[in-house]
């Protein structure tokens, strides 16, 4: 790699032969994700052009997702929702779907979905998507559709080396005991909200798309999970996991898990009061019951900040990480922000 030119200084050139003539690639510092990939011309500013290349390069992308954790794809034709869905659908789609899933989001049109409806004031711990599960999305596809005014940048953390990395003794400790996932819904609710404060606060039946409990209980035992329903109709959803797995392709051990993460919430007094309320408070103890110790919390996300890094966002921007060896997280922000995901194979 070399450094750029003083246009562009604060970034250094990465050539990407696979990738043809038409585009110029860049990365913000060596070594650290993503790569940015954008036109060097005008052919790939038509929209019949870039679908084209896209699906020509397809195999070299799959690579630089592979290599680099992730990509962003700049100055595009790909300013809607239907260039974001013609973009993605080249890509494998998740089988496993998002019923039952964590974060208040609906579908907008076929596989493209909104990132989340926790509150803007809330900033979202990073995190791999899905990571309250066994089955996940091995990649995941983020569009700025239209970028706050202040703050929302999306969050990315590269954990490729934070297994190695975290105190021995910990990870030896999370090897042995694995960890178990408590996910609370609240009872039936008639319409989602704009917004949520926390994300306990949705109903089952809008995460789980469905209005029929025996439903929500076949499809947990599809998935692995464990269903717990209570008097008062919320549900408690279990699940028992490996802190640690082996990603398929490089072969490499990665940390997944929420162990160390606290709800993401508006108003932690309150969320004290809830979790109090709770037979299983929301988020992971180790297979024992025990929780981490604050020592042992403050020490990952310590290992997480030291990876985190976020940029400017502009609208049409569109990113996709492999969900394992890259996080992502959400500052705050104020104003208006409508960022689109998808869940890939």
């Amino acid at each position: 790699m070399t450094q750029a030119t003083a246009a562009d200084a604060a970034t250094f050139a990465v050539a990407v032969p696979a990738l043809g003539p038409d585009v110029r690639c860049h990365v913000l510092q060596p070594g650290r994700p993503p790569l940015f990939i954008e036109p060097a011309g005008e052919r790939l500013l038509d929209r019949a052009q870039f679908r084209q290349w896209s699906r020509t390069v397809r195999p070299a992308l799959d690579a630089l997702i592979l290599e680099h954790g992730g990509i962003v794809l700049r100055g595009f034709p790909t300013a809607g929702t239907e260039d974001f869905a013609d973009f993605i659908e080249q890509f494998p789609a998740f089988d496993g779907g998002y019923a039952g899933g964590r974060a208040p989001r609906e579908t907008i049109s076929g596989r493209v979905m909104e990132a989340t409806r926790l509150s803007a004031s809330v900033r979202l711990a990073v995190h791999s998507e899905m990571a309250y599960r066994r089955d996940y999305p091995r990649r995941i596809a983020f569009f700025s559709r239209k970028t706050a005014e202040v703050g929302g940048e999306t969050l990315i953390t590269d954990v490729r080396h934070l297994a190695e990395r975290m105190d021995p003794e910990l990870a030896g400790r999370l090897a042995t005991l694995g960890s178990r996932t408590a996910i609370n819904f609240g009872p039936r609710r008639d319409a989602d909200d704009a917004s949520y404060a926390h994300m306990d606060e949705r109903g089952w039946n809008q995460s789980f798309h469905t209005e029929d409990p025996a439903e929500v209980n076949r499809l947990c035992a599809e998935r692995g999970l464990e269903p717990v329903w209570h008097e008062d109709g919320s549900l408690t959803v279990l699940n028992a996991l490996e802190p640690f797995v082996v990603h398929p392709q490089t072969g490499r051990k990665l940390y997944r898990s929420i162990l160390h993460m606290l709800p993401q919430v508006e108003n932690p007094e309150q969320d004290l009061e809830r979790r109090k309320r709770q037979k299983y408070p929301t988020g992971a103890t180790l297979g024992n019951g025990e929780r981490l110790t604050d020592a042992e919390r403050a020490h990952i996300d310590q290992l997480c900040d030291q990876t985190t890094y976020s940029w400017p966002w502009r609208d049409g921007d569109v990113m996709v990480l492999d969900n394992l060896q890259v996080w992502h997280g959400r500052n705050p922000y104020q104003g208006t922000r409508d960022v689109q995901v998808a869940l890939l194979d």
